[in-house]
């Protein structure tokens, strides 16, 4: 668990020394092939455990296989389906995981090809293309493997050649710092578009030399000045009709009285133990993962059209877009502070989580959500108001099937431009630090931040 920052010397950024870089980057490197070898290896044993015959089962170059042919299921990692990628990304990614495992002495590596990193480029240009083709929910599972695993081959062949650059440096030059940056950058993609991969050395790859791409940042927008006081209310919300609270409910009676009744219900004391709750400020989220990469939505509301997102690192949010714009973390090292609540664990599927950030004023207009959540406030206040799914005829549907379950209706907005909504009951609150939230499936709720605001949401079906 990261240790906590103290004194005046919390946000200052600590200086690596050149050899850790070393070390960092080869131990990064023999996860990627470790990880690469490992899942082909399963591969193999899974087709010899369905009884394919031994001459099929040999280790295989590609270059022996013809082009047009299929790709021998062994080849590709599990999940990627050639008849859904065809036959010249099946070629081309087996080529490069075969490329990516294939040993190489540590203290003489060879710089990986030039041609293969264009080649895996081109890859993830084309499977980004398919990842951004129709609507999300329907794009294939092949294709997000496909990234993730072109991906990891990418991040194999930077960290080849940057491990190949340190060895004839006697200290890290600007330039390869910056490389170290394209390193987290391809990681960081492959998390955020890719599939979900057992073991992914992406994730430790990319927190373990977040401290070295900072470094290339310094002077440009690192450990710039922040003001750390306590983070207070700074705008007013009028409670009007308080929701009901519970001070850690037993599971039994969250379950029957609030999950399987749909009654959203305001949590005090579920989360008083997170160490983040002491933690988390602009300096500690810069220290930890000021390098990464994450997707920051610019404008005041998701419905707007001149809303849209946009990739940068936190380091890059905290300096130019962190009093405009909301951003969403998944890092690893920030879910170390966190603890989930018991109450997640009553679905049949882990939760889903993620981390926001936002300033002062953001607003999420009034929606629903098909899945159960609850809404950790670690940092700042946040009022909001719910209405149960039995109000929706009073509450203007989005005509577009796209937005269907949001509103039209600007809540706090004039009476008189929505007479329905002012027939709809509902209650509210203001979420404040070390306070939960839960929301049951199809309740509507309006959220507005009254100050800077870190918030956790955990989602489960």
């Amino acid at each position: 668990m990261p240790e906590d920052p103290q004194g005046s010397e919390e946000g200052k950024l600590e200086m690596p020394d050149e050899g850790d870089l070393r070390a960092v980057v080869r131990t990064a490197l023999t996860e990627v092939r470790e990880r690469v070898r490992a899942e082909l290896q399963a591969q193999r044993s899974n087709i010899r455990d369905d009884g394919v015959a031994g001459h099929q089962r040999h280790p295989v170059l590609l270059r022996n296989v013809i082009p047009c042919s299929p790709v021998p299921v062994w080849m590709l990692p599990e999940g990627v389906e050639t008849d859904v990628t065809g036959s010249w990304v099946s070629h081309t990614l087996a080529s490069l995981l075969q490329e990516v495992a294939r040993e190489s002495p540590y203290d003489a590596p060879q710089t990986p090809n030039e041609h293969s990193v264009v080649v895996v480029s081109a890859l993830l240009d084309h499977t980004w293309q398919r990842l951004n083709t129709g609507h999300w929910k329907e794009v294939s599972l092949t294709w997000r493997l496909v990234f993730t695993w072109g991906s990891i081959a990418l991040v194999g062949m930077l960290l080849q050649r940057l491990h190949c650059g340190l060895l004839h440096s006697a200290t890290p030059a600007p330039s390869l710092l910056e490389e170290v940056g394209g390193v987290i950058r391809a990681c960081d993609r492959g998390l955020l578009m890719g599939a979900t991969v057992e073991h992914s050395p992406l994730h430790s790859a990319a927190a373990t030399l977040n401290p070295f791409a900072r470094l290339a940042a310094v002077g440009r927008h690192a450990d710039t000045e922040t003001d750390e006081s306590p983070v207070i209310q700074e705008d007013s919300a009028i409670v009007s009709r308080p929701l009901a609270v519970a001070t850690c409910p037993a599971l039994d009676r969250f379950l029957l009285r609030y999950m399987e009744d749909g009654v959203p219900v305001k949590l005090l004391g579920v989360v008083s133990h997170w160490p983040a709750l002491k933690r988390w400020s602009l300096f500690y989220f810069r220290k930890v993962a000021g390098a990464r990469t994450v997707p920051v939505e610019v404008g005041a509301r998701y419905t707007d059209s001149s809303w849209y997102q946009r990739l940068m690192t936190l380091d890059e949010y905290f300096t130019e877009y962190v009093a405009s714009t909301t951003c969403w973390i998944k890092c690893p090292q920030l879910m170390e502070d966190i603890v989930v609540p018991d109450y997640c664990h009553l679905g049949q599927q882990p939760p889903r989580i993620n981390a926001w950030i936002g300033p002062r004023g953001t607003v999420s207009p009034l929606h629903h959500d098909p899945d159960h959540n609850i809404l950790v406030q670690v940092v700042g206040y946040k009022y909001i108001r719910l209405y149960g799914e039995d109000q929706s005829h009073l509450l203007y549907a989005h005509p577009d099937p796209l937005l269907s379950n949001t509103s039209q209706a600007d809540v706090e907005g004039p009476a008189d431009m929505w007479p329905m909504l002012q027939q709809a009951e509902y209650s509210d609150l203001i979420l404040g630090p070390g306070e939960a939230l839960y929301i049951p499936p199809r309740c509507w709720h309006y959220i507005r931040s009254l100050s800077t605001s870190f918030s956790v949401s955990f989602w489960w079906g």
